[in-house]
């Protein structure tokens, strides 16, 4: 028997048999096919990431409960209003 039958030829030359607008095609498919799986590997790391930082953040505030209920801050109306007039000297008008 012969080492190499006819049945079984190498594929080395796989672009070799394709015409230049093949070519093109097959590269082109390639690269959408890489950004794909670019895109799907993209969302599975954000989904990754806001499960981790879910799991840190009711970690911390099970470590750190929240203080006592605190006076509330004026907001920065109510600051304005509550502030003394500007300081003036009796020579400015």
């Amino acid at each position: 028997m012969a080492d190499n039958d006819n049945g079984s030829q190498p594929s080395a030359d796989l672009f070799a048999r394709l015409s230049a607008i093949q070519t093109v095609v097959v590269a082109i498919v390639a690269l959408f096919a890489l950004a794909g799986l670019m895109l799907v590997g993209k969302g599975f790391y954000m989904k990754a990431k806001g499960e981790v930082a879910q799991y840190l953040l009711q970690r911390n505030e099970a470590r750190h409960p929240p203080a006592t209920e605190r006076e509330p801050q004026p907001t920065r109306l109510e600051a304005i209003r509550e502030a003394p007039g500007p300081l003036t000297t009796g020579s400015v008008r």
